[in-house]
């Protein structure tokens, strides 16, 4: 109704409004929190994260411009519309210079885009196309970088916990935005999006408590060489990376799951065990998978060390020699990977539908 505010209750993942639409209202955040991100190509630049008590929707509204971000219910939030027609209500009483005044600022924070090009660098990704023979930059939504600043603040602060509870080591949520939302400079939703990546895949346990969400560290020693070779990994020239393909995650998660329903003889003092690669392929084959993988895609795990050369016998044994231990931690990394990358894909494909 013109001339009140209206007050509103949003469900996660809601759409308040989307870049280049006209503006008509601006809010105010009661509880909740809110993602502020922009199109960048067919992926998104995450801006900022609005905090119960903050306004946002501003800038549109008062110059008259399109929207410059979209913004998006992180959870389910409270918030107060204020409509052009109480805005035009209330300024009837602001002298002259007041409007001037605001006008100005909004002027000026309309033209201060040096924080979008800070978030668009750290949106970005650089990888070699061997297809084109050339680097190509892509944005993404959680680059390597947002992944080694999210951990490295998760293990720094259960270093710094005393407690150690069934569940793990405590992680106050409120600390790990604090060093890497506001020290790191990492988008709270991309800290949401890679703890939920961490909770699917058992490093962390995460859950509702009195006061939100509470974070358990599950497996720290795991967290630190994840860490450990993923910056290895973004510090090695492109060459060298271990870039595995779909299809070569494919053929080390078909060893990975046959590992554990025929554990092999493992050698005590190597910790090596032969696998007969022709076997996993064939417990492999369905009738809707016929071909599970090809011999030779087994290259690829044999060019980054994840398997020895194949030992062909016959056509019914193909031995392979793996590290079981070594294997089986490549395996969770690639993984956790693996699962990133589709939560990146995602938010390119979203990107086509706002």
């Amino acid at each position: 109704m013109s001339g009140s505010i209206t007050h509103l209750d949003v469900e996660k993942g809601d759409l308040l409004f989307a870049e280049g639409e006209g503006s008509r209202s601006m809010y105010l955040l009661e509880s909740g929190l809110i993602r502020l991100f922009k199109k960048k190509g067919d992926a998104f630049i995450e801006l900022e994260t609005v905090h119960p008590g903050q306004m946002f929707g501003e800038l549109s509204f008062l110059d008259g411009q399109p929207r410059s971000s979209s913004a998006e219910a992180l959870v389910s939030c409270k918030l107060s519309e204020i409509s052009n027609d109480l805005y035009q209500t209330t300024s009837k009483a602001m002298p002259e210079w007041f409007k001037h005044l605001l006008k100005a600022v909004v002027g000026r924070l309309r033209a201060a885009d040096n924080r979008i090009r800070q978030l668009e660098t750290a949106s970005t990704a650089v990888h070699y196309d061997e297809n084109l023979g050339k680097r190509i930059t892509e944005y993404i939504f959680l680059s390597p970088i947002d992944v080694l600043k999210i951990a490295t603040g998760i293990l720094l602060l259960g270093a710094r916990s005393a407690k150690s509870e069934p569940d793990g080591t405590p992680v106050s949520v409120g600390g790990l935005n604090r060093y890497v939302n506001q020290i790191m400079g990492v988008p709270v939703a991309k800290i949401s999006a890679l703890l939920e990546v961490l909770s699917e895949h058992q490093v962390i346990v995460t859950k509702k408590g009195e006061k939100g969400m509470l974070v358990f560290l599950r497996d720290a020693n795991f967290l630190e060489r994840m860490t450990v070779y993923l910056n290895e990994e973004n510090l090695a020239d492109t060459a060298k990376r271990h870039d595995l393909s779909l299809r070569g995650f494919r053929i080390m998660d078909l060893i990975a799951k046959y590992l554990q329903s025929t554990p092999p003889t493992v050698n005590a003092e190597t910790g090596k065990a032969q696998i007969n690669v022709a076997e996993v392929r064939k417990l492999a084959t369905t009738p809707e998978c016929r071909e599970p993988f090809r011999l030779q895609e087994v290259a690829e795990l044999i060019k980054y060390e994840y398997a020895s050369n194949l030992n062909a016998k016959s056509s019914n044994e193909m031995m392979t020699e793996i590290h079981v231990a070594s294997f089986q931690e490549s395996y969770r990394i690639q993984k956790i990977i693996a699962t990133i990358n589709v939560l990146n894909e995602q938010k390119r494909t979203a990107g086509t539908r706002h």
